[in-house]
């Protein structure tokens, strides 16, 4: 299901003006559009998703972690095997499940996976999600297609700027960069 991440009311109060019937066709379709690629490049789509199961796989050790894409985190209502076994001896503590025992599943179960049952996202969009999806639709709403050069002998005219693929600006990735899996790496040691 595409989702817009801002409104045309949000895109016309940045112009200062209301936005005309051809120009709200045309914002409406770059709102999907960056939006859409503003899900891509966070990996999250700014939703309050509540009581969503979520499906991880076991680990031996005794840290769960919880994707990126289940923060911010509300609540956790469940943790159970896939078979639909409840785990109850488990806590949560930054953004991972703890479990003494770890997370393998009982002895002589070939379940491998674990259900989590959780509120987590966003209640509303951030507003710099926001100002990021209305500053490139103003951007791309600039941009005019067609013919920018054209040459005859020596003879040579420039119409205005290329048109660009329509992507993230690198000033919106840069303002969206908190909302970006971040990667990070670990060093084990045997002993």
């Amino acid at each position: 299901m595409a989702i817009s991440l801002a409104t045309l009311e949000d895109v016309a109060d940045r112009l200062d003006r209301p936005l005309t019937d051809d120009e709200r066709t045309r914002v409406s379709s770059f709102l999907l559009d960056v939006s859409a690629l503003i899900v891509d490049h966070c990996g999250r789509d700014f939703r309050l998703h509540d009581d969503d199961l979520v499906r991880l796989d076991a680990v031996a050790g005794p840290e769960l972690r919880l994707p990126r894409s289940m923060l911010p985190l509300a609540s956790i209502h469940e943790v159970r095997w896939s078979n639909g076994s409840l785990i109850d001896d488990w806590s949560f503590s930054s953004r991972s499940l703890w479990r003494a025992r770890g997370w393998r599943p009982p002895a002589g179960s070939r379940f491998l996976g674990i259900a989590v049952r959780a509120s987590y996202g966003y209640e509303a969009v951030p507003s710099t999600v926001i100002a990021v999806a209305c500053a490139e639709v103003l951007r791309w709403m600039t941009v005019q297609p067609g013919v920018t050069n054209e040459r005859m002998g020596d003879l040579e005219v420039s119409y205005g700027a290329t048109a660009p693929t329509q992507s993230l600006s690198a000033a919106a990735e840069h303002a969206l960069r908190r909302y970006r899996p971040r990667i990070t790496s670990t060093n084990a040691r045997g002993s």
